[in-house]
């Protein structure tokens, strides 16, 4: 039964002090190449003390929400249950998404069987990052999933929380997004959706430009191991 009033897609942002980013979020949603009315922007509000909802409404947000429960999946729920698209798709508050961002996640999700979609990060490194990320994104993220199935036949998949997309009906069919905290809550989607859902796609070529700030404190290698133990304590569990 179609939603009263229902979007071919619904964006979901959530947020936490994002008011130096948001407004070029929504920004590059808004130049997306599909007619204005076929998507709704959903801004969850995870409890900032600055501006990011003001910012985010003056932007052209079609929804500026609030979600008291601290955490980026309590967030995504939030806005899930606010939203009306077939289609929901998730990004970061400091990303970017190309002009066929929800153009391509269409395409996949259309394809048999697939439940959800997901794309790496491109944070615009030079040098020995750009390939240490290289070689993260196109020989570890692209295969982990089929990796770990040919070892331990125990389905996976995988998803980049700020860049992921999956059918409405499929996410409902999980019991919504689990309200776990940062570092595992993508990766506990994304075994779900595999399990239960259908497949879930990770393809390199849904990038979306994204800050390199999550880098700044801990670094590339540090980040991608705490990444990677979280990944796998999922996995397993």
């Amino acid at each position: 039964m179609p939603l009263e009033g229902s979007k071919k897609f619904s964006v979901i942002i959530p947020v936490y002090n994002e008011e130096g980013y948001i407004k070029l979020a929504i920004i590059a949603l808004k130049n997306q190449n599909l007619p204005r009315q076929d998507f709704e922007i959903i801004v969850v509000d995870n409890n900032s003390n600055d501006a990011t909802a003001e910012v985010a409404k003056n932007a052209g947000a079609d929804k500026v929400v609030k979600e008291l429960k601290q955490g980026t999946n309590m967030a995504r729920q939030r806005g899930f249950l606010e939203s009306r698209g077939k289609i929901v798709a998730f990004l970061d508050a400091d990303s970017k998404p190309p002009i066929d961002w929800l153009t391509k996640i269409k395409k996949i999700l259309l394809q048999k069987d697939v439940a959800a979609v997901s794309g790496p990060f491109d944070y615009q490194f030079q040098g020995f990052k750009k390939i240490l990320d290289f070689i993260y994104v196109h020989f570890i993220l692209s295969y982990l999933d089929k990796f770990l199935y040919f070892f331990f036949r125990k389905k996976a998949g995988v998803i980049i929380g700020g860049n992921f997309a999956a059918w409405r009906w499929a996410i409902e069919k999980i019991g919504g997004l689990p309200p776990l905290k940062f570092f595992g809550d993508d990766a506990a989607i994304a075994m779900l959706l595999s399990r239960e859902a259908g497949k879930v796609i990770f393809t390199p070529q849904l990038k979306v430009i994204s800050s390199q700030r999550r880098f700044e404190k801990q670094g590339f290698l540090k980040l991608a191991f705490k990444y990677a133990r979280s990944y796998l304590k999922i996995y397993f569990s």
